[in-house]
């Protein structure tokens, strides 16, 4: 009796046979370098259609210009992606849209983690320019590290505006459907976790400057933590929202020509004669913001060191984290994008070797 009782609970708490993840999980990693591809390809493409014309458009208003640059933004560097990504990845957004845009969990105890998300963010960024200040300058790398200054730089209001539009409103929208919606639920059945990271890693790579690459893949992995908090990504677009919106503030104060002075005399050394209005405006942001960031990281450590671990779905073929970080990192297909990524981030040698030969032959 005992014996067959025994039995019994063995084949009660035997293992069940279910397939083994290992091949979907390789097949999704494939297709998520797949579609990082086509992004870095696209990307490519958009600086030689752009370069290609710029005789034309070079003796456009301010405006019209902007109007241009926001306009092959969307199309080369949101629209095109995402479509292609929707095929690739095979997601079917008419069953997952209740799921992305569900009501969210602790939505307001969801935005406690902003300050701490801008202060890891900032912190990153200071790296980032400490990086750059080893660099020489004049090169392609350099300039590089130098392009997230220029992102929403503009000379009249309307030219501003619309930049503003973009960073704030258009760019949370689409880039959270992105990488907090379609990336982030692919890779959710191999672990909260990876997801979170994966996603923000892509999400810093797609940026494509090594001025941005590390504000932006901290600023990912923290929305992808809250978008798995609450559930929705109408979380993570109006936090999204809310980290633009203070660069784009930043930028719009500099527009002023006292600030832009009061600055350029600080870089030579010299100490300004007066402070204007617009000036004094600036220098309290700015010190509002730079208080705002270091709370917020004191904030992100006390996080860190309280932070619980998601637990990892059971994988039948038992798959640790170092292993699924092997196994995405060794498809040839993440492999080649990481390679476009390096190449966009510093010497552009692909874009410049593809331009020269379009001249070549076509002029």
């Amino acid at each position: 009796m005992p014996n067959e009782l025994n039995g019994e609970l063995n084949e009660i708490n035997a293992p069940s046979e279910c397939p083994s993840l290992l091949p979907g999980f390789k097949s999704t990693c494939m297709r998520i370098g797949a579609m990082m591809i086509v992004v870095f390809a696209v990307r490519c493409v958009s600086r030689i259609l752009l370069t290609l014309l710029s005789p034309i458009y070079s003796g456009w208003s301010e405006f019209a210009k902007t109007v241009l640059s926001v306009l092959s933004s969307a199309v080369f560097l949101n629209v095109i992606p995402i479509t292609a990504g929707l095929f690739i990845l095979k997601f079917d957004i008419r069953t997952r849209k209740r799921e992305l845009y569900a009501k969210p969990r602790y939505f307001g105890r969801s935005f406690a983690i902003f300050p701490a998300g801008y202060g890891l963010a900032i912190a990153c960024s200071l790296i980032t320019t400490l990086i750059g200040m080893l660099v020489p300058k004049g090169t392609s790398v350099s300039d590089s590290f130098t392009t997230a200054q220029n992102a929403l730089s503009a000379n009249d209001p309307a030219s501003a505006a619309l930049l503003v539009f973009h960073a704030v409103v258009f760019a949370p929208i689409f880039e959270e459907f992105w990488f907090r919606g379609m990336v982030l639920h692919t890779l959710k059945p191999y672990g909260n976790g990876f997801a979170i990271f994966v996603s923000g890693l892509l999400f810093g790579l797609t940026h494509a400057n090594l001025g941005q690459f590390l504000y932006t893949t901290a600023i990912g992995v923290v929305l992808g933590y809250v978008a798995v908090q609450t559930g929705s990504i109408i979380t993570t677009m109006i936090m999204h929202a809310m980290f633009n919106s203070i660069g784009s503030i930043s930028s719009l104060l500099m527009m002023s020509d006292e600030v832009k002075e009061y600055i350029r005399l600080l870089d030579l050394g010299e100490t300004p004669s007066e402070t204007p209005a617009s000036v004094t405006v600036f220098l309290v942001w700015t010190t509002a913001v730079m208080l705002f960031a270091v709370v917020g990281f004191i904030m992100a450590i006390v996080k860190l060191v309280h932070f619980k671990r998601y637990r990892v779905p059971k994988m039948q073929t038992e798959l640790s984290t170092g292993k699924r970080w092997g196994v995405f990192l060794s498809r040839p297909t993440v492999v080649i994008m990481l390679l476009m990524a390096f190449d966009t981030m510093t010497f552009l040698y692909v874009t410049t070797k593809l331009l020269e030969l379009i001249v070549y032959w076509f002029y």
